[in-house]
């Protein structure tokens, strides 16, 4: 066991108080020390998440104890361990699994990894095969294992089936094209640019919607042949919901998995009873989610798509790109410290 210097400090970015982006300062803290049964993780690189915004601004009903650190999806390496946390090896290079079992999700009810070091119970590490990686492995747990969860477990997609993506570009969207081509659906991708849907059909996005104004329906009608789609996605919410509804055929799935643009959707019943329509909840990912996407990273079949990678120092920029929604897939923030360790074409954007 390797013990740490409780005076110690690390690089973190800190929320004291709910609000806008200037609230997110980078300061040195006290660097943690893992209790029983956890470990310390040197943070190589945090995919940034919606989840990490609504923290910050705050959210009604969900207290987070301040001063507070978001980031969920973390990989990095093992620095030290804490009591009854045998076999686990110093220096192995892991995937933390954001939820923590009865106690909430790291950087949302629990200190996250936008710091250099962060304490997770052993029990949440997953070994990953290429230190190298860092930034696609950290971009793998909200985006790609809500997608997997959401369009293979509930919605149960197969196929042959048409899958229709609302909000395409975001992290989660990107998941969704990917995981559903490789599944063997027809994609149909909705975006607000030309760029964007330029991309996504990079991606393996069979057709594209542009819609900037939201009113992606009638495009989706069209396409489909005045049938609809098998399995609509939309995790957008309040703004996109009428339209996801129309979107899906008789007997088709509606399936949600959040709702950035806020929840209090509203449902036009008729196309509910008419269509025999099923509106499917998902919520999270599994462990077995995770351990199966470590594993298309690794052997080539997937890759995560990545907008940015920028240093811990400029946090408020990468979470800039995420808010003012330019990203396309994930923005990740790597401490200062280890950014000699990424690849230069992460540091510069792109897949």
């Amino acid at each position: 066991m390797r013990m740490t210097d409780s005076r110690a400090l690390m690089q973190a970015a800190v929320i004291r108080e709910h609000g806008g982006p200037d609230l997110l300062v980078v300061e040195a803290i006290e660097r943690p020390e893992p209790g029983a049964g956890e470990a310390l993780v040197r943070v190589a690189a945090c995919a940034l998440n919606h989840l990490d915004i609504f923290v910050r601004r705050g959210m009604p009903g969900l207290p987070v104890p301040l001063p507070h650190i978001g980031g969920g999806d973390i990989a990095g390496w093992v620095e030290a361990v804490g009591a009854n946390a045998a076999g686990i090896k110093i220096g192995a290079p892991v995937l933390v699994d954001p939820v923590i079992q009865g106690d909430g999700m790291l950087g949302e009810t629990r200190r996250g990894g936008l710091a250099e070091y962060v304490t997770v119970p052993v029990t949440n590490l997953l070994p990953i095969p290429d230190e190298s990686r860092m930034p696609e492995f950290a971009s793998l747990p909200v985006a790609y294992g809500t997608a997997r969860r959401m369009i293979l477990t509930r919605a149960k997609l197969t196929a042959g089936e048409t899958l229709v993506v609302v909000g395409a570009s975001g992290g989660v969207g990107v998941g969704c094209v990917q995981l559903g081509k490789a599944a063997g659906a027809r994609v149909i991708a909705c975006t607000s640019s030309e760029a964007k849907a330029a991309r996504l059909r990079e991606l393996g996005a069979d057709e594209t919607v542009v819609a900037p104004d939201g009113q992606f329906g009638r495009q989706v009608w069209t396409l489909t042949g005045k049938v609809g789609a098998d399995v609509v996605v939309d995790y957008s919410g309040k703004d996109t919901w009428p339209q996801s509804l129309r979107s899906v055929r008789k007997g088709g799935r509606l399936v949600c998995c959040g709702a950035t643009s806020g929840h209090e959707a509203v449902t036009d019943l008729r196309y509910l009873w008419v269509r025999e329509i099923d509106i499917r909840g998902s919520d999270g990912w599994s462990r077995e989610d995770l351990i199966e996407l470590v594993r298309l990273v690794d052997c080539g079949r997937l890759r995560p798509v990545i907008h940015a990678v920028l240093p811990l120092s400029r946090v408020r920029d990468a979470v800039e790109e995420l808010e003012a929604r330019r990203a396309f897939g994930k923005v990740v923030v790597v401490p200062d410290a280890v950014l000699d360790k990424v690849p230069t074409a992460f540091i510069q954007g792109g897949e």
